[in-house]
């Protein structure tokens, strides 16, 4: 009789202690969303926009041009505006940035351009990218993408003809990025977006110089050392220049140090699986995913994932690269950023 009238209870409270799978889904997808918002959605925007082209290319047996479909991807970073028109604008004129600079490394790699040839375009591309963000107020500020798209694509072995494949899946990967960039809603989320904040001419033209300057600076010191892979050398040395101040280009120059020893340590990992090139270019594109989800939150975190995504792509894109040679950059990484810093410290005395 207990046993029966027992039984009712357990057969009735049994349900409740089960929590279907889609609503814990759901729930931690919630909280996921509440704790890096407004991030998260940037963040999944420009994913998907390797994501898609990067899997296209795996698709078609490329996976060595994934490293201009990144590049090409970077145009989806400067979609922050919750402002539809304003994005669009913001991404055009992005987009417009770093397919010049990106084509113009692309179209010179045949020459394979090195020593002061290299350190020019650098200087060329810091002044006019500088220029572009302090006007127009663009969101991320700075020289950085545009430099190093410039000297790592310039910097590619292709042989006696530029790589007209390569060319397209940068293009074609940019303009998607500006297409995705129109269909995203961004909700509750477009809260917290910081602003355009234009920049006079009289300052811009200053920042312009001392970005000069500090890519002068970096790349004498690299040749004078007889160190190779400038294009690392000039991509960090531009880095501390981003922060407004003395303070905060310490702060960013530390943190692109620390986030590039702890993306070396990630990649040691991903070199220890030994996985094939298909699942590189599957690593490669979940990477993107936080490095732009943190760029803005805890740029140190964002290059623990962004550094190994370089590294990996450009392993990829040239199969000669072994692990001397990724030492070589991380240590020209790391050298650009101190003349960086150096750099601000001597040409740049009022900060913004």
């Amino acid at each position: 009789m207990a046993n029966f009238q027992n039984a009712p209870t357990e057969q009735a409270s049994a349900p409740t202690s089960r929590i279907p799978t889609p609503a814990l889904a759901a729930a931690a997808w919630q909280r996921l969303v509440l704790s890096h918002s407004p991030e998260i959605r940037p963040a999944l925007r420009v994913g998907f926009g390797l994501a898609i082209p990067g899997a296209a290319l795996m698709l078609l047996g490329h996976v060595d041009l994934m490293v201009y479909a990144v590049f090409g991807s970077v145009v989806g970073m400067y979609g922050r505006s919750p402002h539809r028109l304003q994005r669009l604008k913001d991404q055009v004129l992005a987009g417009t940035m770093m397919l010049c600079a990106g084509i113009s490394g692309i179209v010179i790699a045949p020459w394979g351009p090195d020593g002061w040839a290299l350190v020019a375009g650098g200087i060329f591309w810091a002044c006019a990218s500088s220029l572009t963000t302090d006007r127009y107020g663009l969101k991320p500020g700075g020289s950085f993408f545009p430099v190093f798209a410039f000297g790592a694509l310039a910097s590619l072995p292709v042989g006696q003809s530029p790589s007209t494949a390569g060319l397209a899946a940068f293009v074609l990967t940019a303009l998607f990025c500006i297409v995705l960039g129109q269909t995203a809603r961004f909700g509750a989320a477009a809260r917290g977006f910081p602003g355009h904040e234009p920049i006079g001419w009289p300052d811009a033209l200053r920042r312009s110089a001392c970005y000069a300057s500090v890519v002068l600076l970096a790349g004498t010191l690299a040749i004078g050392l007889q160190l190779e892979h400038l294009q690392w050398v000039m991509a960090g040395a531009v880095v501390p220049l981003a922060a407004g101040n003395a303070r905060g280009r310490l702060r960013r120059g530390v943190h692109r140090v620390a986030g590039t020893v702890a993306g070396l340590v990630v990649l040691l990992g991903i070199y220890y699986l030994q996985l094939p090139e298909l699942a590189l270019g599957m690593v490669i594109i979940a990477l993107m995913f936080p490095a732009e989800g943190y760029m803005t939150r805890n740029y140190g975190l964002a290059l623990s994932f962004f550094t190994p995504l370089i590294m990996l792509m450009l392993e990829l894109a040239d199969p000669s690269v072994n692990a001397d040679v990724l030492w070589e950059r991380a240590a020209g990484n790391l050298l650009g950023v101190l003349a960086g810093i150096l750099g601000a410290l001597l040409f740049d005395r009022k900060p913004r």
